[in-house]
């Protein structure tokens, strides 16, 4: 920003209208494979009847005394090669239902990808597809009233491969990385049961646990909750759980649970300690008991430290097993502490920064810390996400309404989910979400992405492509941060025939990506802040202090100060950001901040390959993909996510929407269109033929339903979605309305083109925050002032049995016009309209 008045931003209430919304977009649908009726169906008859003998010679067993189990079988049902199922016919919305679908696997073979979906069936669901098949062979679908050649249920039968009785490994929904256990191995297995309408949950987990105690399995105490599954470990070889299969008539998915996861170095420790008491004559402390605090998920920290002592209470200090872990800095492998490093990182960032600066330096954050984590006494079982949800709650019960910001880099890269969400990441999307139901507030929450070990030169930068971020880095709402460098600096005499690994401005060696992750999934990282970087001396990788960050060291008598880096390092960095941010506008939604923070980033010349940000709309389909999934949307600017300039504007919006009705079936309900204050004027008389840039983001959290069903738009693991669209230039605003909204079009109104963007949609539509640029001439920009605000689908929608469909959601929509003039204002004449800034 050239500009260097600082301006708060302008929040807009009461320019936006609501209208009923019809989406005008049509769903592909899959290919059916062409098959002869007759040899086809009677084929996948058979097999449903043999399934129906098996299912009757169940019934016959005895059960043990006091077992009382549904009338049920798991089916798994498997496509041909290359063709999908019909997903959302294989499970019944009813309130008992016959059929149900419990999970979905994509099988990878040498033939091509096919599908196994594992249902379970009540004998009404039995007879239910001996019904379907039957209709298959002799019916046809009748269009309009009239009869076709097409058969009956053709797009359910067609493209089934065949149907068999479901063994334990049809509930194993982990990759191939991760095979199933041996048959007589004991081990820790993270169990999904399936709720049911109208039972209690208690009874379940009571008659669960009699259950797997007939068959000497161990069940751990925790569990996780959500709004379609329980989850818990238990303990068994895949001999024990086929053993009690028969009895365990909710078992959902079977998965595999955690496994975790220079200048001033070198002074003596006299010189280190008259340098600490410098800077601590410099510090002026701003905080109260409720002030911003940023809490620090790992392993404990070292609060005697000079630098810390002011900043984090003892009643602030906090562990997940007080009595025996305490709340000390028990990190190993970091000499310096691990906890401890983060919490002088999200106090006073970069430290070499701070000594070699004469100014005050104003801190108005505190810190907390939660002690989670423990190398010498690991949890067991593992079970990150519930120990997550307790370790967050925690501080929340002390200190109610101290507003919070979450900082864990604690991750797992043993097991791979390619963006697919685990029980870990799920609790983390859970706990930004909140619950209205439990009175818990939405959370900002950070986590790292998990850290590339480079051992030679030339794994860099191929296996940080290849290395997919950590588990539960891929939560849709929490701030996934990665890192970057911008460090160069060697010391040639202490490091001859050297070179920096990482090119300054680019991706950090540390830095995981979501390149090799599905489209479906959510961008990550997010943002990128500094991350350090290494040296290749002779194809040898070296660390040097000079690129690392200077922090505080756990060891608060004999050391003083460490050096610290890679994710762990960048997430420190980017909560020290938001708590900034938090300080300055704490009326601002959770959703806005996290907003702002995106909203304010960009690519470095280096990550754009020397190109400008108007380029990047050329980039091919690869290069786009590459870029967001490797950098997100680059490195945050403070200057810019806290203050406007004459010449750059931001507006905000926080608004409440109410995505779905209930009209019989579940259906869209609002669409939001806004008429924002604009500078029309100044655009088009001082910026006319002048390149401006506008910049929009919108922000919103989901609630999750996690599970292996990605597959089946019914079993959207987000709640909702929303999107935004923008008027084009020249457009008028009844042609934008039906552009973007089938209610506001006469019958057979079609053929509206869509906009013309530097990301475009079909990239920035990923997870539940999308961010756009668009550049043009301010006489263009000057009619673009409507955006409309609409929702897509999710299980809020498609699960209708779950009765969430009334709800209403928050979003925040930032918009930013940025001029290259300094001397032209935009921002005046719409504050003079707004008169109320954030």
């Amino acid at each position: 920003m050239t500009d260097q008045t600082p301006l708060r931003h302008i929040k807009i209430e009461g320019y936006s209208q609501t209208r009923d919304y019809i989406s005008p977009r049509r769903g592909n649908s899959p290919p059916i494979k062409i098959r002869d009726r007759r040899v086809h169906g009677s084929r996948i008859q058979q097999h449903i009847n043999s399934i129906k003998k098996q299912f009757d010679s169940l019934k016959e067993i005895d059960l043990p005394d006091g077992i009382v189990r549904d009338d049920a079988v798991y089916v798994e049902f498997i496509s041909d090669y290359d063709f999908e199922l019909a997903f959302d016919s294989l499970n019944s919305d009813a309130a008992i239902p016959k059929f149900q679908l419990l999970n979905i696997k994509k099988e990878t073979t040498e033939d091509g990808s096919r599908y196994r979906v594992n249902v379970m069936l009540t004998e009404g669901g039995i007879s239910h597809f001996l019904i379907k098949v039957n209709e298959y062979i002799s019916e046809n679908t009748r269009y309009k009233g009239k009869e076709t050649e097409t058969p009956k249920n053709n797009k359910l039968i067609s493209n089934i491969e065949s149907i068999q009785l479901a063994t334990l490994e049809a509930f194993w929904t982990e990759p191939r990385e991760n095979p199933f256990p041996e048959e007589n191995d004991i081990v820790w297995w993270e169990v999904w049961f399936r709720k049911k309408k109208g039972i209690e949950p208690a009874s379940e987990y009571n008659k669960i646990i009699y259950q797997l105690g007939l068959v000497d399995a161990q069940i751990s105490e925790q569990e996780l909750i959500f709004p379609e599954h329980f989850i818990k470990l238990v303990k068994a070889s895949p001999r024990q759980l086929s053993e009690s299969l028969f009895l365990l008539d909710n078992l959902a998915e079977l998965r595999k649970p955690k496994e975790t996861a220079d200048f001033f170095t070198n002074l003596n420790i006299s010189e280190k300690e008259d340098a600490v008491n410098e800077l601590k004559s410099r510090i002026e402390n701003h905080t109260t008991k409720n002030s911003v605090a940023i809490c620090i998920l790992d392993a404990g920290v070292q609060k005697q430290h000079p630098l810390l002592r002011d900043f984090i209470p003892n009643s602030n200090l906090f562990s997940y097993k007080l009595d025996s872990w305490g709340t000390h800095d028990s990190g190993s492998g970091i000499e310096g502490g691990h906890g401890t490093g983060m919490a002088g990182l999200a106090l006073y960032g970069d430290l070499t920064a701070a000594f070699s600066s004469t100014s005050n330096i104003q801190i108005y954050h505190q810190l907390e810390s939660v002690k989670f984590i423990n190398k010498p006494d690991p949890h067991n079982p593992l079970f990150y996400g519930a120990v997550t949800l307790e370790a967050v709650n925690t501080p929340i019960v002390s200190a109610p309404f101290r507003p919070r910001i979450y900082c864990m880099a604690v991750t797992d890269k043993d097991q791979a989910y390619y963006g697919r969400p685990s029980s870990w990441s799920a609790s983390l999307d859970k706990i930004t979400f909140g619950s209205e139901d439990e009175n818990l507030e939405k959370q900002l929450f950070f986590v790292s992405g998990g850290n590339v070990i480079i051992e030679t030169p030339s794994e860099f930068p191929d296996k940080n492509v290849l290395e997919s971020v950590h588990d539960p880095a891929q939560a849709f709402n929490a701030i996934t941060v990665g890192a970057y460098t911008e460090m160069d600096t060697i010391d040639y005499n202490e490091f001859p025939d050297s070179e920096l690994l990482a090119e300054s401005g680019g991706m950090s060696p540390a830095n995981s990506t979501s390149v090799i992750w599905e489209n479906d999934w959510a961008i990550k990282p997010d943002i990128v802040m500094e991350g350090g970087n290494l040296i290749n001396q002779r194809g040898d990788i070296v660390t040097s202090h000079s690129l690392r960050l200077l922090t505080i060291h756990k060891n608060y008598r004999s050391n003083l100060l460490q050096t610290f880096g890679d994710t762990s390092a960048a997430t420190a960095l980017a909560s020290r950001f938001a708590a900034r941010l938090k300080n300055e506008y704490p009326g601002l939604w959770q959703e806005t901040i996290r907003g702002l923070m995106i909203h304010s980033s960009d690519w470095t010349q280096t990550m754009l390959g020397g190109k400008s940000i108007q380029d990047v709309a050329s980039f091919n389909k690869d290069e786009k993909r590459n870029l967001l999934r490797s950098f997100g949307y680059g490195v945050p600017n403070l200057e810019k996510a806290l203050y406007s300039a004459k010449n750059s504007l931001t507006l905000i919006a926080e608004k409440e929407i109410k995505p779905f009705k209930k009209e019989g079936n579940i259906k869209f309900n609002d669409i939001h269109y806004f008429e924002l204050p604009w500078p029309a004027e100044v655009l088009q008389d001082s910026l006319g033929e002048t390149d401006v840039k506008l910049n929009i983001t919108l922000s919103y959290f989901i609630e999750p339903n996690p599970g292996s069903r990605k597959y089946s738009n019914k079993f959207s693991y987000q709640s909702h979605g929303l999107r935004f669209n923008v008027i084009k230039p020249n457009e008028d605003v009844e042609t934008f309305h039906k552009r973007v909204n089938k209610n506001t079009r006469e019958e057979g109104e079609s053929g509206f083109s869509g906009e013309s963007w530097i990301i475009k949609e079909q990239y920035r539509n990923k997870g539940s925050i999308h961010r756009d640029f668009w550049i043009g001439s301010g006489a263009d920009l000057a009619t673009r002032n409507q955006i409309a605000v609409y929702p897509v689908s999710g299980w809020y929608r498609m699960r209708k049995k779950l009765e969430m469909y009334d709800s209403s959601v928050r979003y925040s929509l930032i918009i930013t016009i940025e001029a290259p003039k300094i001397d032209v204002d935009i921002y005046t004449p719409i504050r003079v309209l707004i008169p109320i800034e954030v």
